[in-house]
């Protein structure tokens, strides 16, 4: 495995550790046994046939042709008004059906312009996240979110739709939130240009979670000089450049019709675990990677348990992504 950060490890005190016992995990590699496409989430509307399907359904052939992966699924145009075939294993019954879909094109998720008639991932592309990265909203649709940019400007749960990703919510009400932040920033720093040349794009946001030590969340003026203070040092090869770094929006910027996602009303915020929260998600908007807290590095390679987390997330987005 390659390590963007090892040497980080040996140069920071010990981090508290939050335990990430795999909690919330709802899609397990037996679910995805059978193969095929799994359904992540249904737009039902504009779609006749479409309510004979069901989250964790695994779409086994459109029209004849076998489905394998997400880019199998986007070769057909599903919303030209014409009907289609499904061979679709029923997650409820366990056993295989055929259902008929006529659609025509969806504007309900704007500004997306072509919404297909349900989200889906490929069940062996799913199935390549360690367990421990299999928390509540892997294998969801990128759901209702709104961030702000510390540069300006607002993204949405749909703006994230398109492009690979990998997302890091954090906070900082106690210390070894502050201190795991800083140094998976640190990691993200030394693999932000690996990262982008791979087609990952990167988004750091500062997410106030619940807490015992709950503190407000950060301003433009907070992030700024949380990476001033912790950015990667000329020690370890720095400067390096920044992430793109994301806030909560304040009560001025706040505003339910910016808050957006491909999922309905279902949100982020009210999934997420301990932080730091690590997402990774593919071009088709589906969340193949959810971990929350920090794990250990079972082989013990990597000492630090930050650095083993999110090392771990980097190779597997420029990897398995």
């Amino acid at each position: 495995m390659k390590k963007f950060a090892l040497a980080l490890s040996l140069l920071l005190l010990p981090l508290g550790v939050s335990g990430c016992d795999g909690g919330g995990m709802l899609v397990a590699p037996r679910d995805l046994k059978p193969g095929g496409a799994f359904v992540a989430y249904v737009q039902d509307k504009n779609c006749d046939g479409c309510g004979q399907l069901s989250r964790g359904d695994l779409i086994q052939s459109i029209d004849g042709e076998a489905i394998a992966t997400s880019a199998d699924i986007r070769g057909f145009d599903l919303t030209d008004g014409k009907p289609h075939k499904l061979s679709v294993f029923d997650a409820g019954d366990k056993a295989v059906k055929t259902i008929e879909i006529t659609a025509t094109p969806n504007d309900s998720v704007p500004p997306l312009e072509s919404v297909p008639p349900f989200w889906a991932v490929g069940a062996e592309e799913l199935n390549r996240a360690p367990d421990w990265a299999r928390r509540r909203l892997f294998g969801h649709a990128s759901p209702q979110l709104l961030l702000v940019n510390v540069d300006g400007g607002f993204v949405s749960g749909r703006d994230l739709y398109g492009k690979k990703r990998l997302i890091v919510f954090f906070d900082w009400a106690a210390n070894s939130e502050q201190q795991n932040a800083a140094l998976v920033m640190q990691v993200l720093q030394k693999a932000q240009a690996d990262l982008n040349k791979s087609g990952v794009d990167v988004l750091f946001a500062q997410i106030q979670h619940s807490s015992e030590r709950a503190r407000a969340p950060m301003n433009d003026t907070d992030l700024r000089k949380f990476f001033t203070d912790n950015q990667v040092g000329a020690s370890e090869g720095g400067p390096k450049p920044a992430l793109p770094m994301y806030r909560m929006p304040n009560k001025t910027e706040d505003n339910s019709t910016r808050v957006l996602g491909l999922e309905g009303a279902f949100t982020y915020l009210e999934a997420i675990g301990e932080t730091p929260n690590i997402f990774l998600m593919d071009e088709a908007g589906v969340i193949r990677w959810h971990s929350a807290g920090i794990v250990p590095d079972p082989s013990s390679e990597i000492p630090n348990d930050t650095v083993y987390t999110i090392n771990s997330a980097v190779m597997f987005a420029l990897q398995k992504l």
